[in-house]
């Protein structure tokens, strides 16, 4: 039964949101919701919440305990890194379940990394993969993994909201030449979409699925969209590799930053996958690349606040 026949017969079913505190989550809580479930939005991190669960939905800590207790039966949607998912699966996953579950692409483009704990990264990230994959067979528990592109959600993510900080605090942005490496942002609303269609998709049982976003573009035209959506001229500065990546040690050293440095080799690489097959499978369209950024907040508003707070 799909989640919209359970909402139309007045039903409601129990989802399991691990992670959720994940940029995806609200997302998919909201969307989950509208669909006729309820459930549970878990983290180890949400004391106070991110933000308030659609109703029907509620925040519980992420313990052994939460995971046994849930309601029979679950639908289970992962959002945490999927390295920590094998050991999850096994603690609360039962027989005839079904489990949806984010992993990344960085399994595909990170393989041959200069950075030897990128390479570490996708070797754990693959066999976290085929680890979920029997732990689900192990339990008559149907599965479905998919390998989203670069997600963003405006404000909340950490690698086009970088941009944005970026070009609002220097009004430029520096790219390694010639920044033609192709790239399909995946809003984290059309991931939460992909996540809850696969619910009610036969074709997206038992299968790992790489998923896109809308619009393929190369890197130094999704940072000039960056910079029309905050309303201002594109100003880009080309730069050599070698030249990079002294300029990002220092920036990192600076700022403290935990990015690799093999991020400004692939400002020149292909990271594109193959819309067609999660297209096929779930019937869905997303969106093409157009990110609307929140307004900065305003310099003393922490200020004001404080003056409110204390009578001031």
């Amino acid at each position: 039964m799909t989640a919209a026949r359970a909402q139309g017969q007045g039903e409601k079913r129990f989802a399991v949101i691990l992670g959720a505190t994940s940029i995806v989550g609200r997302h998919l809580a909201r969307r989950l919701a509208d669909g006729g479930f309820e459930g549970w939005c878990v983290s180890r991190r949400a004391d106070p919440p991110p933000w308030e669960p659609p109703p029907g939905f509620r925040w519980r800590d992420l313990t052994e305990d939460t995971l046994a207790s849930a309601p029979a039966p679950s639908t289970w949607l992962s959002l945490i890194p999927i390295p920590a998912l094998p050991a999850l699966v096994a603690g609360g996953v039962r027989q005839g379940e079904r489990l949806i579950a984010l992993s990344t692409s960085s399994a595909r483009f990170k393989v041959a990394s200069s950075d030897p704990e990128e390479r570490r990264l996708v070797e754990a990230v693959r066999r976290a993969e085929e680890e979920v994959r029997k732990a689900c067979e192990e339990r008559a528990a149907a599965w479905t993994v998919f390998r989203p592109t670069l997600v963003y959600d405006p404000g909340h993510d950490r690698n086009v909201t970088m941009i944005a900080t970026v070009v609002r605090r220097f009004g430029v942005f520096p790219i390694v030449w010639p920044g033609l490496g192709g790239r399909q942002p995946i809003h984290a609303d059309d991931v939460a979409q992909a996540m809850t269609a696969a619910l009610g998709a036969p074709g997206a049982r038992n299968r790992l699925l790489d998923l896109p976003g809308g619009e393929t573009l190369t890197y130094r035209e999704m940072v000039r969209a960056v910079f029309r959506s905050l309303g201002k001229r594109p100003i880009l500065i080309y730069l050599p590799l070698g030249l990079a990546r002294l300029a990002f040690r220092a920036w990192r050293a600076a700022t403290g930053a935990e990015y690799s440095a093999a991020s400004l080799e692939r400002m020149n690489a292909s990271l594109t996958l193959d819309p067609g097959p999660v297209r096929d499978v779930l019937g869905i369209t997303c969106r093409p690349f157009r990110p609307e950024f929140p307004a900065p907040p305003d310099p003393g508003e922490p200020s004001r606040r404080a003056a409110d707070e204390s009578g001031g």
